[in-house]
């Protein structure tokens, strides 16, 4: 849970349930991250702009009871932005300050806004480059890939 809040990537409820409709209706308007609106659309733009409605419709569908009884996915939940605010914010910008001395400055653009950066882009990765370059072992016919070099920077999500 708390990895998932540090990542700034909306709470475990939310990102499980798109995961799930990404894997179900992979390559349709019915997949959150679809890699046959583009590259920039799968990489980050599918956060810019309001989900397809078909996005919506099947995620009132699935079956997301699992997720609504486990108690740490329940509590994230319901307590993602106070947590987020935190962990994500306050902490990486404060122990950088306290314990090594780095100006205000310093602390929120690398601690933070870096970080974000990269990570956010390790992960988009997936969705992007992973769908459109790599090997193909299983299925030649459709896009997700194996790619080592999103592999690697993606800490072995592929």
């Amino acid at each position: 849970m708390l990895c998932n809040t540090i990542a700034f990537q909306m709470p475990i409820f939310y990102w499980t349930r798109d995961h799930r409709l990404h894997h179900k209706y992979s390559e349709t308007n019915a997949d959150p991250y679809n890699s046959k609106r583009g590259f920039f659309f799968c990489h980050i733009g599918w956060l810019l702009v309001q989900k397809h409605p078909e996005v919506i419709e099947k995620g009132r569908q699935l079956d997301l009871s699992d997720l609504l009884e486990d108690p740490v996915v329940t509590f994230q939940k319901k307590h993602y932005w106070n947590v987020l605010i935190l962990i994500y914010l306050v902490f990486p910008t404060v122990v950088p300050m306290f314990l090594w001395g780095e100006s205000f400055s310093n602390a929120w653009h690398i601690a933070l806004v870096l970080r974000y950066i990269c990570t956010v882009n390790a992960a988009a990765l997936v969705n992007s480059v992973a769908h459109l370059w790599g090997q193909r072992p299983y299925d030649k016919f459709i896009q997700p890939s194996q790619n080592l070099g999103v592999a690697i920077i993606a800490l072995g999500e592929c």
